[in-house]
């Protein structure tokens, strides 16, 4: 009689066991840090548990080097590809990043291989087709004499979408 009233499988509240899955794939556009001015990124994440993520982005980008003329100001393009590798440590949607990034930039600049410690907010969404932003610092660990014509911008915003 006790097995009918109450069987074994039967439970007053269903216990969701399952970890919430985010997005793993994201494409974002930059907008200044990194040695670029612009950049598309392709970002894949590699979740550690429910409050941590291991964050790997690469993308191509351009930036503007600064060139002294003896008339005027000339600012042509180069070629960027950034890369970094952050760790992610939040709850929900927000987290606080930390990492090292580099970029090599492919024109008439010095130098052609910049590295930096990247410091970041990222507000990360806990479905997949939906937006997310970055907001980023990076710390620049190349030896100032080392640049020639670069324009450096130690900050920046990404826009992302996740699938």
């Amino acid at each position: 009689m006790f097995f009918v009233l109450f069987p074994p499988g039967l439970s007053a509240q269903e216990n969701n066991t399952r970890l919430q899955e985010k997005p793993e794939n994201c494409v974002t556009i930059s907008l200044l840090g990194d040695g670029s001015n612009v950049s598309l990124n392709y970002e894949r994440l590699f979740p550690l548990n429910s409050y941590l993520f291991i964050s790997g982005r690469i993308g191509t980008g351009y930036g503007r080097q600064l060139t002294l003329n003896s008339d005027s100001i000339a600012m042509p393009i180069y070629l960027s590809v950034p890369a970094h590798v952050t760790l992610n440590a939040g709850k929900g949607r927000h987290y606080a990043e930390i990492g090292m990034g580099n970029t090599i930039t492919i024109g008439n600049v010095n130098p052609h291989y910049l590295y930096y410690v990247i410091l970041g907010y990222k507000f990360y969404p806990l479905t997949p087709y939906n937006i997310s932003i970055r907001i980023f610092g990076n710390l620049l660990l190349n030896n100032e004499n080392d640049f020639r014509n670069i324009y450096f911008v130690p900050f920046g915003l990404s826009l992302g979408y996740t699938f």
